[in-house]
């Protein structure tokens, strides 16, 4: 099976023309990466038949499959504001929301290669090693996506909506988001990856981030995919001298579903905030993996994650913060922290800092637990129902993560999903 699928994706790359110098790295690495195994570290506790065992079908642009009605319910920003709608990994303009905006540029990727749009060829410079087959795998089909360009403050938010959904049967969408937030400017920009349909599918993405100098990220994530969907998303950021980046990832969805995330400091006095949370249960798995670098002298970085599993859920958490001999002044703390509701779910966690440097503050730490029976019993002698008790409780872990997100509606649907799945689990306990 290993054989053939690795051939399955070279020849579906090889039908593809190139369209940026990028694609032929991609292709090239297709000859060159192993297939995901657990022999390799950074796949060790990670489930891979469910990505494994399927040859999905490259997804193509369909048109005509969702109405502007069908993303008006999924949003969470204002109907004027800018909704960039990715269908199947392809920006489609009919289903966006465009108003011009001083300061916003927002292009269909493939149109922003054509053009040699400002920044382009930063395209795959941060991802460029391909680490395994899935990002050599979008590389060779880069042409699908979006670019973001801002140059000023802006006050109001952008979306981001992805959606699989296809007639097409078992699709590989391919998407690749290249943000670049220029010298002082600010952004705030809210990702979904919304549930349209009970789709069996994969999402492979690929989002780079580039923060000039003095410049701010707010970035929200929901994961909200099909519990039958694979879901794959790979984020590299580059900041460079007194940037913030501040990203608040929700992973609620998918059958299967793995968010990496590629940090790396350019210039001093940055700052980044990376949080996530995770509910994972019924044959779901949920993975988060931390790559932070800290390369340069005082920077500082904070990682806090969390998550819920119950039924027969697993989740992985790997974190690592490598800290080289020249950052000194370091300040890095790093948090996972985990609730489990049931004896057959199962979470790894591994925390881990590289310290090179002789002049920092850096601490890492996780926690595995189950609700607290004293705080259950001081709900319940107060008349609230056990299965209430429990989901209160809960909600309380997950809603000072989820709060991160900066973003109230946003917020409110997330915990919404939670509720909505938690509560017969709560009943059932």
């Amino acid at each position: 099976m290993s054989a053939a699928l690795l051939d399955y994706y070279q020849t579906l790359a090889a039908n593809v023309p190139n369209e940026h110098a990028y694609q032929a790295v991609g292709k090239q690495r297709l000859g060159l990466v192993e297939l995901p195994n657990r022999k390799q570290e950074a796949w060790r506790y990670t489930p891979l038949a469910p990505v494994l065992e399927h040859q999905f079908a490259a997804a193509s642009r369909e048109e005509g499959l969702l109405e502007p009605a069908d993303i008006a319910s999924l949003r969470v920003t204002p109907a004027d504001h800018v909704c960039v709608v990715l269908l199947n990994g392809f920006f489609m303009p009919e289903l966006s929301t465009l108003p011009a905006q001083a300061g916003l540029e927002v292009l269909d990727l493939a149109q922003a290669i054509q053009t040699s749009a400002v920044g382009i060829e930063r395209l795959g410079s941060l991802s460029g090693e391909c680490l395994h087959l899935f990002g050599a795998v979008n590389a060779a089909l880069t042409s699908a996506g979006a670019y973001i360009r801002v140059t000023d403050k802006l006050a109001q938010p952008v979306e981001i909506m992805h959606i699989n959904y296809s007639f097409d049967g078992e699709v590989l969408s391919n998407p690749r988001v290249l943000v670049q937030v220029e010298a002082n400017a600010s952004l705030t920009l809210l990702e979904q990856h919304a549930a349209f349909a009970d789709v069996l599918g994969m999402h492979n993405g690929v989002t780079e981030i580039f923060l000039g100098e003095g410049a701010a990220l707010n970035h929200p994530r929901l994961q909200n995919d099909s519990l039958r969907t694979r879901h794959l998303s790979s984020l590299y950021i580059q900041q460079a001298a007194s940037s913030v980046y501040k990203g608040t990832t929700l992973a609620l969805g998918s059958a299967w579903s793995r968010t990496e995330f590629h940090l790396d400091f350019s210039g001093g006095h940055a700052h980044c905030e990376l949080n996530g949370f995770y509910l994972a249960g019924e044959q779901q798995m949920q993975a988060m993996h931390l790559d932070v670098l800290h390369s340069v002298p005082d920077c500082s970085s904070r990682e806090s994650f969390k998550g819920i599993l119950y039924g027969q859920g697993k989740a992985v958490f790997d974190g690592n913060i490598l800290v080289k001999k020249d950052a000194q002044q370091t300040d890095a703390r790093l948090s996972n922290d985990n609730l489990v509701l049931s004896r057959e779910a199962e979470i790894d966690t591994k925390p881990r800092l590289e310290i090179y440097a002789d002049d920092v503050q850096c601490s890492h730490g996780t926690t595995v637990g189950q609700i607290d029976p004293e705080m259950l019993f001081y709900l319940r002698a107060r008349g609230i129902p056990k299965s209430a008790a429990m989901g209160m409780i809960c909600q309380g872990f997950a809603a000072e993560l989820i709060a991160h997100c900066d973003y109230p509606a946003l917020e409110t649907k997330a915990l919404s999903i939670l509720q909505e799945r938690l509560m017969p689990v709560a009943a059932a306990l």
